[in-house]
């Protein structure tokens, strides 16, 4: 129990001093990372038994991973059960109906987290601000929920690489868990950027942004993945209120490809009554993750393809199939 108090303790401490990065905007710190002969990476890795459940049991041995040309070894190695550090941050300007519904079933779900896990909050609406540094302290937690305000102008497409800068530096600084779960009601009719109605640039005869609904959407979206593939933490987005027009569907099709870009899902609730059943299921991916560290060899291309497996050493059955992300970037 001391030494996960100092681990925690010592998250706690990285989490506030990467505070700077919602200040500024953007990561300052220059590395010499590009002139190494590999690069280090931290990969989520969940083993589905079924649709609706988890295999938490394995251990470090039970993996095998490769990069399609060569066996890597695995440097480090988080189980389910490990110290956590999870980020909550909200972008809910919408329906009250809503808002209210998802802080009922996110007091539900933060109930039910065990003691290894920290929680910080973060408002990502017309700006990005801490409601709450990382805290065991679940009633701290739950009444800045309530306290939190729901005015303003959706924040999402500013604020995710950001949120997803900061929870990388952490997750590759320490030896703790990091994921993040992206509560959302955003419509992109709702934005400060008008995505409905782009600008012409008139020098440019091929610009079809107005003939074309969307494109200039899709174009900020294809822009936003490029650098978000660059991230290592788990994002789960959960949008409380989708929009059904086209427009909205594309905006959505975005979220999807951002989430799945840092191993993460997206889960859209169809109903007000559904809001408890998406929340619960985002909740059961953070909770349900092994972490492994591994060293890949530098690619030429900036990519790289790594492969996961269950090992000889495995238990006879270990029952599910494996999910991760197996494309990597190298910085």
């Amino acid at each position: 129990m001391r030494r996960r108090a100092t681990i925690l303790n010592v998250v706690l401490g990285l989490a506030i001093a990467a505070n700077g990065i919602f200040a500024f905007g953007r990561d300052k710190e220059k590395s010499n990372r590009n002139q190494d002969k590999t690069g280090h990476f931290k990969v989520p890795v969940w083993v589905r038994r079924s649709e609706t459940g988890f295999e938490t049991d394995l251990k470090a041995e039970n993996f095998q991973l490769s990069d399609g040309k060569a066996p890597l070894n695995i440097m480090s190695f988080q189980s389910p059960e490990s110290p956590t550090l999870l980020f909550v941050a909200f972008d809910t300007v919408g329906e009250i109906a809503n808002i209210n519904q998802v802080r009922l079933a996110l007091r539900q779900e933060l109930a039910k987290l065990g003691a290894q896990y920290w929680v910080r909050l973060i408002s990502a609406q017309e700006r990005i601000e801490v409601l709450q540094d990382p805290t065991s302290d679940r009633s701290v937690v739950l009444n800045n929920i309530e306290a939190m305000a729901q005015i303003g102008k959706a924040g999402l497409l500013e604020s995710i690489i950001p949120i997803a800068n900061l929870t990388t530096r952490i997750l590759l600084r320490s030896n703790v868990r990091v994921a993040v779960i992206f509560v959302t009601d955003s419509d992109i009719g709702n934005y400060r950027i008008d995505y409905l109605n782009p600008p012409v640039n008139a020098s440019d005869s091929r610009d079809l942004s107005r003939r074309f609904a969307g494109r200039a959407l899709q174009e900020k979206i294809s822009r936003m993945v490029a650098t978000l593939v660059k991230s290592q933490a788990p994002i789960f987005i959960v949008h409380i209120d989708p929009g059904r027009d086209p427009l909205n569907r594309t905006y959505q099709n975005g979220l999807k490809q951002f989430a799945e870009a840092v191993g993460g899902q997206l889960f859209l609730s169809k109903t007000v009554a559904d809001i408890p059943t998406v929340v619960e299921e985002a909740f059961r991916w953070v909770q349900n993750f092994y972490l492994l560290g591994v060293d890949v060899p530098r690619a030429k291309s900036g990519f790289a393809r790594l492969q996961i497996s269950f090992s000889r050493d495995a238990p006879p059955n270990p029952g599910g199939r494996l999910a991760y992300s197996g494309r990597l970037f190298f910085p």
